[in-house]
């Protein structure tokens, strides 16, 4: 089944679907294994692993689909990626829609920032007009070749010009047919449950960030208010930062990485969780059938 038709199943059931976040293929085959049912691409994330550098427009197009690409190749789930601003006019827009959508990315967001971007939590978020940013949601809209292929429209209007603006852009993008509506930066649990209020019939997505503890509520909870799907996009990466940090002490500290190896992966798990096992079979069976 393909990625798209797995995630429009999904959203068509009760149940709301948990996306954690990942940067690469190997945290994609963990969340995987974990059964989870979704798995989302970060910019900030991605940007971090690939260039170690902060989440200020600085990937390309194309760093970002040959990320998106890695992933989708090594598991079965529906994978949801962050498309920026759709990386230029609406010509950029709409090549950027096929190349994920050719890349097998079931999802993609594009938001309403002006170029160069930033992670939606930085100061100095600038927005692109109201026309703008229509003009980018119609011409993503246009270009998909699978009509399963979703579109999440993102705005960054709560933290610029405040959450009336962003939810006047939620509901125009909703107007003109956007799959889900994304309102980043929700600042408070009553802004979270107004949102839920306003929009309620209208898919959305929810952002978990743990620096805004107010994100901090579990699924079922969200999924009652009517959000369709919660990412958790930098907890793993913020996560692999303290854990690399704790080892790299104790090394510094030690001289030796005895104090950890009680809790490292095993090697012959970390061998079968690439799939060295099936690769071996297969490879068995290639040489002794030729």
């Amino acid at each position: 089944m393909r990625s798209t038709v797995q995630l429009r199943k999904l959203l068509a059931s009760d149940e709301i679907v948990v996306a954690p976040g990942c940067h690469d293929a190997l945290g994609a085959r963990l969340i995987a294994e974990a059964g989870f049912s979704a798995v989302y691409m970060s910019g900030n994330a991605t940007t971090a692993s690939l260039i170690g550098l902060p989440d200020v427009g600085l990937l390309g197009m194309s760093e970002m689909i040959n990320r998106a690409r890695q992933i989708a190749m090594n598991v079965d789930l529906p994978l949801i990626c962050d498309a920026n601003t759709g990386y230029g006019g609406v010509h950029n827009v709409m090549r950027t829609v096929r190349e994920y959508e050719a890349g097998g990315v079931a999802a993609i967001h594009i938001e309403d920032q002006a170029f160069p971007k930033r992670c939606g939590a930085m100061s100095g978020v600038r927005l692109v007009s109201r026309k703008e940013a229509a003009e980018r949601l119609k011409a993503a809209l246009k270009a998909r070749s699978d009509p399963n292929f979703m579109i999440i429209a993102r705005t960054d209007a709560r933290m610029v010009e405040g959450i009336e603006e962003a939810w006047y852009r939620g509901r125009c993008f909703a107007d003109m047919g956007a799959d889900l509506i994304y309102i980043e930066g929700l600042q408070s649990r009553q802004e979270i449950e107004e949102t839920a209020h306003r929009f309620q019939g209208i898919p959305r997505v929810f952002d978990v960030l743990e620096a805004w503890p107010w994100t901090l509520i579990p699924a079922s909870e969200l999924g009652q208010m009517g959000f369709r799907i919660v990412i958790f996009s930098l907890s793993p990466t913020l996560l692999y930062v303290r854990v690399m940090q704790e080892y790299l002490d104790v090394l510094r500290t030690d001289g030796t990485t005895s104090r950890l190896a009680s809790r490292m992966i095993e090697l012959h798990d970390y061998e079968e969780l690439l799939g060295l096992g099936s690769m071996q079979i297969q490879e068995d069976q290639i040489t002794r059938d030729a």
